[in-house]
């Protein structure tokens, strides 16, 4: 059975890269693009050795993403700093990879599979490994070509197709079998996880769940609200891939359910947030959106337009929501004041800290009672 050989990127820490990222003239989040990149590889154990932005290309070069010049200096870059890999922070087609690659004579990646990579390396449930299993096939697929591309070249006369065009064409028919075979274990789960959403019904408990950037603190604050560690909590990108509900009170004799789910990512590709669907479904069937905003570490706007983004993809954008702003212990009173101006309706806590917590209790409290009966 077909495999790729990518689930977990094991064989990147350590590697020399040097990271590209890209000026869009109708953006101005280059710099906080091209340090996320760099999060990115350091969760992968990566070693950055250079980072560099250059102009997005317009048009883009439909063969090799960048024109020629700029090839041949990040060329020179790749030869002078001894370098293993280069990462580009757009995704790349399987042309263009294959012939940066031909060019550079270094392996190049993109942003994509990177996130394929942690996703393999923090998958611990067995629907998790599935959902990212299924995210790699679904990649890899169009490129099979380029993992597989020297086996079309082999034998053949006119008219007839060598033995390596056949086994490149069984590779990718298993890899089709792969992807249905997934999806099919995934529909299984999604009918368990329907299962357990009945019984909780059955017991009347509101389902609260929270929803933000990659490394915002969710299960942290998870963590906070239950008095327990049972939710994985690592300072690195996508350290929480399996869902986790648990019993919060709220006080008065009144409790909900809150469940973890994956970190988002500003731009994440549409077919990342298919195959995380069965996760992201207790988004759907929640009474209220706890939307959690990281004051410190990224862009507070990039944030709200990923959040809003994900409602859009899952058309949620009339659940009821609480935006929350973790990590206020880590700015001045000066920045809160200006924020709470800014954001008058939301809740500022810092989940590690504890501080806040009773307010946002309340506050879920309020609002899920005047959707929910408790």
């Amino acid at each position: 059975m077909l495999r790729p050989n990518v689930l977990t990127g094991g064989d990147l820490s350590g590697k020399r890269v040097i990271i590209v990222s890209f000026h869009d003239r109708f953006s101005n989040n280059s710099e906080e693009n091209l340090e996320e990149l760099k999060s990115l590889a350091h969760t992968l154990e990566m070693d950055v050795v250079k980072s560099v932005i250059v102009r997005y290309p317009e048009p883009v070069h439909p063969a090799t993403f960048l024109g020629r010049g700029k090839i041949q200096e990040l060329a020179r870059m790749v030869s002078e700093e001894k370098c293993d890999i280069v990462i580009f922070e757009k995704e790349l087609t399987p042309v263009q990879q294959r012939n940066l690659e031909s060019f550079m004579k270094v392996k190049v990646i993109d942003r994509t599979i990177m996130i394929l990579f942690i996703f393999g390396r923090h998958a611990h449930t067995l629907e998790g490994k599935l959902q990212v299993e299924l995210a790699q096939m679904t990649y890899l697929l169009p490129r099979l070509s380029s993992f597989y591309g020297n086996l079309s070249r082999l034998g053949g006369t006119i008219g007839t197709r060598g033995p390596g065009e056949q086994k490149l064409e069984i590779y990718r028919r298993r890899a089709r079998e792969r992807i249905r075979f997934l999806n099919m274990k995934i529909k299984e789960i999604e009918k368990h996880r329907e299962i357990i959403r009945d019984s909780r019904q059955r017991k009347n408990f509101p389902l609260v769940a929270l929803i933000g950037y990659t490394n915002v603190g969710k299960s942290t604050l998870l963590n906070a609200l239950t008095h327990k560690n049972d939710a994985i909590v690592d300072n690195k990108l996508f350290s929480t891939l399996d869902p986790l509900t648990r019993l919060v009170y709220l006080g008065g004799k009144k409790f909900c359910l809150i469940s973890d789910t994956v970190g988002l990512l500003y731009s994440l590709p549409h077919h990342l947030i298919a195959a995380f669907k069965a996760t992201l479904e207790e988004l759907r069937f929640s009474h209220l959106l706890v939307c959690l905003i990281d004051v410190i570490n990224f862009s507070i706007e990039k944030q709200l337009k990923t959040i809003d983004e994900v409602l859009k993809i899952l058309d949620l954008q009339e659940k009821p929501k609480i935006f929350v702003f973790n990590k206020i212990d880590l700015v001045d009173e000066g920045e809160i004041n200006f924020l709470k101006n800014n954001y008058p309706d939301a809740i500022f806590i810092s989940a590690k800290r504890g501080i806040g917590l009773d307010t946002l209790k309340l506050k879920i409290s309020k609002v899920v009672e005047e959707h929910v009966y408790f």
